[in-house]
This record gives C-alpha cells, sequence and structure tokens, in this order.
C-alpha cells in the first residue's frame, strides 16, 4: 500500500467521456475529464491527461503511487495491457459491470443508506465479458452471452448493493442508427435522426417543447409484458432527413417530442416498479438518462418517492467516480461515507499560474485584481446588461457549470437568449439557459420544494414571474435550475447576493462557460481564448476583471491591429455537379470543426492578417474600402473569429499566431 494516509485509488473511464478519479482513504482528492484538457468534446480513449492532472493535483510522483486501478474499457480495448507493459505494478481491475460503477457513484454521492437505484443509459457491456472476467452483481444470466446491460435496478440496504432486476438487450444494428433497444438509445436513434450525432441529445430535449408527441401515435416502448419492450424499427420508417435546420422541421420537432414523452412514460413506470419491489422512498438515478432534467422533475413531482438524488456526472465520465468506490471497497471491504455538496473536483490555479496566462495575452487584454469586490464588481456588470465570463476556484467534473465555470447574464433582458445563442455560444436559436438561484429564494419564482445544487431538474416558471425572466423561460414555461445554498464554495453566492441587492431579483442566467463544440474551460488559458474567440463584455478571472477591445466601442476602429482567432483555417471549395463546375464558394473553419461561409471581402481582409498591420493597411492590401473593411472586421469579431490588439502594444512572444491556410475542395 503506497505511503499515503489510506488507499490510493484511481478510477478510469476510457470509452466516450473519459475521466479520471483519484480516492485517497476514501475521499474524492481530485476528478476530471479528458475533454477538458484534450480539447477534443467527448474524447474517447485513455485519459492520459486527466491521469497525470490526477497525479499532479495529489502531489503522486507516478502511477505506481496508486494502490489500485480500476478500469472501464470497451471489451476490444487493452488498455490494462498497455498499463501493465508501462510498469504498473499495483491491482488492476478491469470491467466490473458497467451499470454497477453507475450504481456505486449514485450510492455514495447520494448518501443514502436505505433507497433504490435506477440506471439508465445507453447500454452496458455483454454478459460474455463479465462471465469471463468473473464479475458479481450481475443477476440472473440472460438468454445469449452476447446480450448487453439496458436497464438496472439496484436496492441499498445493510450496507450493501443488491440487484432488484436488469434487463438484457442485443443489437439490432449500429450503422446509420444506434439500434439498441434501450431508453438511451431511443433518445440516441432520434438525436442521430435529428442532428447527425448520438452525442446531442442534449439538443434533442430542448427541441422537444417546439413539438407535437401525438403526430407519431404508435408505442415506441410497449409497458404491458412483465419486462418493457422497445420498438428499434420506428427509425427506419422516419422520412429522409430534410436539409432544414432542426427546428424549422416539422418532423424533426415532432420526433424529439416523441422520444421525450416516451422516455418520460417509460421512466415513471420504471421508477414505480422499483418503488413497489424494494419499498424505498428515495430514488438514486445515474446513467446518462439522468441527465434528462424535464423528466427527473416529473420524477420529483409524480412518482411515489419522497427524495430524489440524481448523480451530477451522470454521463460516462461518472463511471470513472464509481470505479474509485469500487476500488475502494474492494481494498478494504468498506463504502466511505460523503456529504456530497458540490461538484467541484478540479485543482485549483494558483495566482502565478493566473498572471502567466494574462501575460502571454497582454497585447489583447487589461485587468485588475479586484479581489474583495468581485462579486459586487461582476454583479453591476450583469444588472447593466454585460455579458460576464465567470472562473473561480476548482472546475466542476459533470457537464453543467455551477458557478465555478459559467457565463452570467441578467435574465431580465428579453432579447438576451438569443443574442447568447447567435453571438456568444454560437449554437442553434432553440437551445434554453438555465438559472442559479439562492436556494431559500427558489420557491418564489419556481415550483420547486427541494434543493438542486446540481442543475439536474426542470421546474415550471412560477406565472406572475415569467414576463420578468424572459431569457430563462423555455416554450414550456420551464427553467433548468441550480439552486445555490449559503454554504456554497467560491464566490458566486456572493455575486447572486449582490444582484439580488441591485436590482431585487435573487437569481442570474446561468450558462456552461464555452462555445459551440467546445469542451466546458478548464485553465486560465482556456477561458481567455473563449474569451477572445466570442461576445463576452467582461471576464472575471479568479479575481481579476479582464476586459477587451471591441470594434464597435473603439474611437478609431480602422486603427486597430486585427488578430485571428485560435486554429482557423480559411478554405476555398469549387463544387461539382453533374459534370459541371458551381459557385466557389469561401468558408472558414473553426477550432471545433464549424464551419460557415464568408463574403468575398471578408475572406479577402482575414487571409492578410498578420498581427501587425491594422484595418486601414490590410484594406489597403486587399483592396476593399476602408469603410467597408471596419464593418467586416465588426462582424467578424461578433462571430468570434478575430480579436484586437491593443494600441501601442507588441504581440506577446510567448504566444503562438495561427496563421490562416488556404485549402481546396473538389
Amino acid at each position: 500500500m503506497s505511503d499515503a494516509a489510506g488507499p490510493v485509488i484511481l478510477g478510469l473511464n476510457t470509452s466516450h467521456d473519459a475521466a479520471a478519479c483519484l480516492l485517497i482513504n476514501g475521499e474524492l482528492t481530485v476528478a476530471i475529464s479528458e475533454e477538458r484538457l484534450s480539447r477534443v468534446k467527448y474524447h474517447e480513449g485513455f485519459p492520459h491527461l486527466a491521469v497525470q492532472y490526477c497525479l499532479d493535483a495529489a502531489g503522486l510522483p507516478d502511477l505506481n503511487a496508486v494502490d489500485c486501478i480500476v478500469l472501464n474499457q470497451l471489451p476490444e480495448c487493452d488498455y490494462d495491457v498497455t498499463l501493465r507493459v508501462g510498469g504498473y505494478s499495483g491491482r488492476l481491475i478491469r470491467n466490473p459491470s458497467h451499470h454497477l460503477l453507475h450504481a456505486y457513484y449514485a450510492w455514495v454521492a447520494s448518501g443514502y443508506t436505505d433507497a433504490a437505484v435506477l440506471i439508465l443509459d445507453g447500454s452496458g457491456y455483454s454478459f460474455g465479458e463479465y462471465q469471463r472476467l468473473d464479475r458479481p452483481d450481475l443477476g440472473p444470466a440472460p438468454e445469449f452471452s452476447e446480450m448487453e446491460e439496458a436497464e438496472t435496478l439496484y436496492r441499498i440496504g445493510d450496507g450493501d448493493i443488491s440487484v432488484v432486476s436488469k434487463r438484457w438487450a442485443l443489437w439490432h444494428a449500429s450503422r446509420p442508427y444506434y439500434r439498441f433497444a434501450s431508453l438511451g438509445h431511443m433518445y440516441s436513434m432520434a438525436s442521430q435522426y435529428i442532428f447527425g450525432s448520438f452525442k446531442h441529445a442534449g439538443k434533442t430535449m430542448g427541441l422537444a417543447a417546439f413539438g407535437d408527441p401525438g403526430a407519431y401515435p404508435a408505442e415506441i416502448v410497449d409497458l404491458s409484458g412483465a419486462e418493457m419492450d422497445l420498438d428499434t424499427l420506428w427509425v427506419t420508417e422516419l422520412p429522409p432527413r430534410s436539409s432544414l435546420p432542426a427546428e424549422q422541421d416539422e418532423v424533426c420537432r415532432n420526433v424529439a417530442a416523441k422520444v421525450q414523452a416516451e422516455l418520460e412514460r417509460a421512466m415513471l413506470h420504471l421508477a414505480e416498479q422499483l418503488h413497489q419491489r424494494t419499498g424505498a422512498t428515495r430514488l438514486a438515478l445515474s446513467g446518462g438518462v439522468g441527465l434528462n432534467s424535464v423528466t427527473n422533475g416529473r420524477l420529483l413531482r409524480e412518482s411515489s418517492f419522497t427524495e430524489l438524488f440524481i448523480t451530477p456526472a451522470a454521463g460516462d465520465a461518472g463511471v470513472a467516480i464509481g470505479a474509485a468506490l469500487y476500488g475502494h471497497r474492494e481494498l478494504t471491504g468498506k463504502v466511505p461515507s460523503w456529504d456530497y455538496r458540490h461538484d467541484y473536483h478540479g485543482r485549483v490555479y494558483g495566482p502565478d499560474e493566473v498572471e502567466a496566462a494574462l501575460a502571454e495575452r497582454a497585447d489583447l487584454v487589461r485587468w485588475q485584481d479586484v479581489a474583495e469586490q468581485t462579486a459586487e464588481l461582476a454583479a453591476a456588470d450583469v444588472a447593466a446588461g454585460s455579458v460576464v465570463g465567470w472562473f473561480d476556484l476548482g472546475s466542476e467534473f459533470g457537464p453543467r457549470s455551477l458557478g465555478h465555470r459559467s457565463i452570467i447574464c441578467d435574465p431580465r433582458i428579453p432579447g438576451m437568449k438569443d443574442y447568447l445563442n447567435s453571438h456568444v455560444k454560437f449554437r442553434e436559436p432553440f437551445r434554453p439557459y438555465a438559472a442559479s438561484v439562492l436556494s431559500e429564494r427558489a420557491g418564489e419564482y419556481f415550483d420547486l420544494e427541494v434543493d438542486d445544487p446540481f442543475m439536474l431538474i426542470v421546474a415550471q416558471v412560477r406565472p406572475e414571474h415569467v414576463a420578468l425572466v424572459p431569457s430563462i423561460v423555455h416554450a414550456d414555461g420551464t427553467c433548468r435550475i441550480q439552486s445555490v445554498r449559503p454554504d456554497h464554495q467560491g464566490r458566486f453566492r456572493a455575486l447572486i447576493e449582490a444582484f439580488d441587492r441591485l436590482t431585487g431579483l435573487p437569481l442570474v442566467l446561468n450558462t456552461s462557460f464555452n462555445i459551440r463544440g467546445e469542451p466546458i474551460v478548464e485553465t486560465p488559458t482556456d477561458a481567455l481564448e473563449c474569451f477572445l474567440a466570442s461576445n463576452f463584455d467582461v471576464l472575471y478571472l479568479q479575481g481579476r476583471r479582464v476586459t477587451k477591445v471591441r470594434a464597435a466601442d473603439a474611437a478609431d476602429p480602422a486603427g486597430l491591429v486585427p488578430v485571428l482567432s485560435p486554429n482557423l483555417t480559411l478554405e476555398t471549395e469549387l463544387p461539382t455537379s453533374r459534370g459541371a463546375v458551381g459557385s466557389l464558394r469561401q468558408l472558414v473553419r473553426t477550432r471545433t470543426g464549424h464551419r460557415s461561409q464568408l463574403d468575398r471581402a471578408e475572406f479577402s481582409l482575414l487571409a492578410q492578417v498578420d498581427r501587425r498591420r491594422t484595418v486601414a493597411e490590410i484594406a489597403a492590401v486587399a483592396e476593399v474600402p476602408v469603410a467597408e473593411a471596419v464593418e467586416a472586421f465588426g462582424r467578424l469579431q461578433f462571430r468570434g473569429l478575430v480579436a484586437f490588439q491593443l494600441a501601442g502594444t507588441e504581440p506577446a512572444p510567448a504566444v503562438e499566431v495561427a496563421a490562416a491556410q488556404v485549402g481546396s475542395a473538389g
């Protein structure tokens, strides 16, 4: 055993949403998703960066300071072999039941000692995989060994966890749709149809409020038998997907509404079954389906359970926490007892790291140390209508920004939701925003009678307040809520209190600190790059108030020096069709892979940006009138494609300039 005060356990998830969690003596020391460090959303594979991050945060020299590694990996992978070849000599456990790892996280984080646990996701792994590894806690064997976990119901009691029932299912196909008979993959199929990827379930949930589930009256989920049965052919019977954006396509809207309605009906049914079979009054929920906050709200209001806990990292990243807990029990015979009040499992960045990140961008930003005034100044900025970036202490582990990596706005501004979607987050116009509210005041504004510090429950906005906070009210009159308790870690609670003193409103609009296609920011550098590549007005970076040049506010915009946002690629595209050449198109591809069209002047101007020449000088080289160039660069900044160097400064030598590349497509 290591020299630490107790056993050191590393839990790893290496499927999509790869992540690492380090437990020391049963305490969650640090946890992070690989995507936060690699900057690749939904990162799949071994979480090399996350592992090193955890070791560094805990002051451990290498992997052999870890007593046990518990590994969740796809059966076709062999990261366990890689670890051994790499010299790891401690205990190594591969693939306990995927659903059991979700359940361990729900069990310990909930703090429940007598409860039911419901695990709903896309799928776990096959019975044959678990049987080959001699894994326990699987319940009765299924008909075929290749059947995989679809849903699992557990019971917590007498210091143990046991299977109440487990449904196994067979894969029908993986192309073009993930046709597997589970509630998670029912939703994935809809997301693939509507948005082209199974990973966009959150978008599908947001779109559902605009559709009519009755447009498809046939049931997808059959609840009439002893075991739930799901049809997987329904998606193949849909008409071909049109080229319209999802919110403009009636079929897409109705499909989203249909799967949402089917999910709610099925989950309420399963919850009632679980309540009847266990007699429990408390329910803990995990697995990716647990992120469906609309359904969670119905479970809280309509099921027979009187208490509900949902793991904040309900998706597969959370398996890393469950894996670490499983390893702790394997080594000690016990599960830890937690008072799980927050999801802030990232490390805290020190003043030197923050100052270094700012110094590298000294030609692009200005900042001042506002220390104890941070909350009051930020609240004043929000109340004045500014879009505020907020970076404080360690990052949230789950997919919700809970006041450590957030973008904050005034929910009273009618057009704020549309502005955020189009000019700050660069995402679809139908997507809603959440509210962070002082916990003791939540009941005044929402039909919510419990604390939800993890932003996992949707509540109805009370009718008398709908007109007051239009930018957080979704099409169906609801809002996802984070209740912020008095013991909240960090300065976010103080910000909301200051906003309340200024405006009389004890809540703010809160969304994740990222832009379309990117993970939530992790480091001070990530925060500054996102700030410069989007239309935030001001950034509060660990006690510093940071501002930048905005073309729209400049006295002499023609004298500004444009700087490209990181990793842009300029592309020319010459399509052909039926033996003929089409019209030339000029596009820009952002660091997230998002492509958008440029007009000829915008393309010519961007191609001349060298971080030295002013807008006027670039206009001359590109043979574009200065007034037109000024207007074009204003648009380009609004789209997050350029920032501007501050007057009288030189590019910081530590910054690598991302040069535009010109490509062609035929």
